[in-house]
């Protein structure tokens, strides 16, 4: 326990001295220049840079040997095998999926037959204390499936994040979780999330960006999440004034039943479509535009459907579209006037909104943000923003616009990104060549770094860029992660021994920053790594110290 809390004393000591070096830190935070002029471009990386930068940008960092293994085989052409993922195979993730996440290869319904099965019925109205209890034990067998559920989707994004060879799929779909973000803990978003991650993100994240777009919108996942499953036409003035008159009335007609039931208009998905996964802020659109594209997706909803019945809960929960409840009246989306109403409206309009010149530079400008800088030159923005119009968005060709661009390999554009909670412990797992049996830690950590995976209480999702990260509070949390896995106290993990070998101080330095740092140790962070540790670093301290430097946040 003393030896334990020495590492923490001397690991905290070393982080204010490395946070209170200026200089230092602003290399991970110096502000962006997106002139795009000649002199910003700086002197060329070098070939072990380069492989350094796509594997920082394409995949969670690189694993041991694989900077010179990329290097071998050439990083262009590692970056275009990453480009076709399904070309690479990945037999150790597809087996991990297969044993340990069957939830996600189920539909939805099945996952509610299985995971919430119903309760036991009261024998009548007034149940005895021993129903009492059965329910409560029911109830709890409940909650205890469904957070199974949560889990499995959870261990398979950690799981793929730190060992899929497709590392770039994983990148991409990290992104549009984000883009296109739900929360496990809304409702019955829980169970509805494994199976929106394989059928809407996986499935489309390198295909259309409309069909990516519309399979969101129907999905009960995001129907649920973003409450348009209980959006339904406003009463209009006749049938408000007739649910008035009866409001205080005992007999009370069908018709007017019916109607007193009807929970109005919901305008949360409207409003995210276009300002979180379309257009973007304030791209002219107002209020009104929110309301009348609201009174498109009414009736947008989801139910059990079966081959007998439609209600049968032997068939799949899946999206539906409610005629009764949905706004037949004309309606005028962004200066267009729809006439009537009807499923293919809604449909129409999402592709419309996938089409739109906002949406092209909105997405393309968020893409290169992620997969660059965070300010990103408005020469690449423009040149991405025409490959996605001109490809009707064809995301492939977007994310290979970006990566093959003449940008992506300036030097002004190495090492700027800072990483994310949850880029820091997947690629700090990946670094060390970590040996992982449980994801528990992993997930413990994200969460006391504020970034829990799939439990954004925001649609916005997690932001990826430094301002959303950059705080010491946090920070310190980061490098409790860094000892911890350095010393093997995290249960699940454990560094190969070998990695952990005593040398003499400059060997063991050299070593660690060898394959933690490939893209080299900077010289003001590696001094304040001699005056600290001092002659006779332990290889544990070593390695938490390189962890937790700027250097390795930067990417």
């Amino acid at each position: 326990m003393a030896n334990r809390l020495t590492h923490y004393r001397a690991g905290m000591l070393l982080l204010l001295a490395l946070m209170c070096t200026p200089s230092l830190f602003a290399q991970a935070t110096r502000p962006d220049r997106t002139d795009g002029g000649e002199s910003d471009k700086g002197p060329a990386l070098t070939e072990r840079e380069r492989a350094t930068h796509a594997l920082n940008r394409m995949a969670f960092g690189p694993r041991p040997g694989q900077v010179e293994r990329v290097m071998e085989i050439g990083v262009e052409k590692w970056m275009r095998q990453q480009l076709d993922p399904t070309s690479i195979d990945d037999v150790y993730v597809d087996e991990f999926i297969t044993e340990h996440a069957k939830t996600l290869s189920m539909t939805s319904g099945e996952i509610f037959r299985k995971y919430r099965p119903p309760y036991t019925p009261y024998a009548n109205n007034n149940p005895t204390r021993a129903e009492r209890e059965k329910r409560r034990q029911e109830q709890q067998e409940r909650n205890r499936m469904e957070a199974e559920v949560e889990k499995e989707l959870r261990d398979s994004v950690y799981h793929r994040a730190v060992f899929s060879e497709r590392q770039f799929q994983e990148i991409i779909v990290a992104f549009w979780r984000e883009h296109l973000s739900i929360d496990q803990q809304k409702d019955e978003v829980g169970l509805l999330a494994n199976n929106w991650e394989e059928e809407v993100i996986r499935r489309f994240a390198f295909g259309k960006f409309e069909h990516l777009l519309l399979s969101s919108a129907r999905h009960p996942a995001m129907l649920v999440y973003l409450d348009n499953i209980v959006s339904q036409k406003p009463l209009t003035d006749s049938e408000q004034r007739l649910v008035d008159r009866f409001e205080d009335r005992k007999n009370v007609p069908r018709s007017v039943r019916a109607l007193q039931r009807q929970r109005g208009l919901n305008e949360n998905y409207a409003r995210e479509l276009m300002e979180l996964h379309s257009l973007g802020v304030d791209r002219e659109y107002t209020q009104r535009d929110v309301t009348e594209l609201a009174r498109v997706f009414t009736g947008w909803t989801a139910r059990w459907t079966g081959e007998g019945d439609r209600y049968d809960q032997n068939g799949d929960y899946t999206f539906y579209f409610n005629q009764n409840v949905h706004d037949e009246r004309d309606k005028v989306v962004l200066g267009s006037r729809l006439r009537g109403g009807g499923e293919d409206q809604g449909i129409m309009v999402i592709r419309a909104l996938a089409k739109h010149k906002y949406t092209a530079d909105f997405v393309a400008r968020k893409l290169c943000a992620y997969l660059l800088r965070d300010e990103p030159s408005e020469e690449l923005v423009a040149e991405v923003t025409k490959v996605f119009r001109k490809t009707d968005g064809d995301l492939t060709k977007v994310y290979e616009a970006i990566v093959f661009s003449d940008d992506f390999f300036y030097r002004q554009n190495h090492r700027v990104k800072f990483k994310t909670p949850f880029e820091f412990v997947v690629s700090s797992i990946r670094a060390t060549g970590a040996e992982v049996d449980g994801y528990e830690q992993i997930d413990r950590a994200l969460t006391l770094m504020g970034q829990p995976t799939y439990r954004c209480p925001d649609p916005t999702g997690w932001y990826d860029t430094k301002e959303a990260w950059l705080d010491p509070g946090v920070l310190v949390y980061r490098w409790t992660f860094a000892m911890d896995l350095a010393g093997n106290r995290l249960s699940g993990m454990r560094v190969p021994d070998a990695l952990l070998a005593n040398l003499p101080a400059k060997q063991l330095k050299e070593k660690i920053a060898n394959q933690i740092l490939p893209a080299g140790l900077n010289d003001r962070t590696s001094r304040i790594i001699d005056e600290e540790l001092g002659r006779n670093p332990s290889a544990e301290q070593m390695l938490a110290t390189m962890l937790g430097s700027p250097d390795f946040q930067q990417q």
